[in-house]
């Protein structure tokens, strides 16, 4: 439940609103802040995934995703995970030792289109404190506790 009033509910799609290419090729806007401080001017963050299994799902394959949700999380901001009706009807089924076994994260193994994106996140993580461990250790916390919510609430 938002308890903002919806006429003053706004929806910021990273899809569209992040022009990440144009960060990576010597525009003057540095990216990762500016996501930064979109993020922390929004308060929350939606991540909308296809399944829960980190070895199959499209999401924590990708390195934007998964560095942008570090991200919040480094700035406290409220995170919540939406799954696709297929992915949430499977979850519900699936014990939750096996759920747990699916949150395999490596940041380090995780792509990006371009490899000027890669190799500029990849290098930003390297040099965050705690390094890639601490990324991977704080995005599969943060999605084993989603998802653990997610199975508690019975549901999407």
């Amino acid at each position: 439940h938002n308890p903002t009033p919806p006429g003053q509910q706004f929806l910021w799609l990273c899809f569209f609103c992040n022009t990440q290419r144009d960060w990576l090729s010597g525009a003057p806007q540095d990216g990762v802040a500016a996501f930064g401080d979109m993020v922390r001017c929004i308060g929350r963050v939606l991540s909308v995934v296809d399944t829960y299994k980190a070895t199959t799902t499209i999401y924590l394959r990708r390195l934007w995703p998964v560095y942008e949700i570090f991200v919040a999380s480094q700035l406290n901001i409220d995170i919540t995970l939406a799954l696709m009706i297929e992915a949430t009807e499977e979850l519900q089924r699936e014990p939750f030792g096996q759920v747990r076994d699916h949150l395999n994260v490596d940041v380090m193994n995780a792509t990006a289109t371009y490899p000027a994106d890669e190799a500029m996140i990849k290098a930003a993580i390297r040099n965050a404190p705690g390094g890639a461990v601490r990324v991977n250790e704080a995005v599969r916390r943060l999605f084993a506790q989603m998802l653990f919510n997610l199975l508690m609430q019975g549901g999407p």
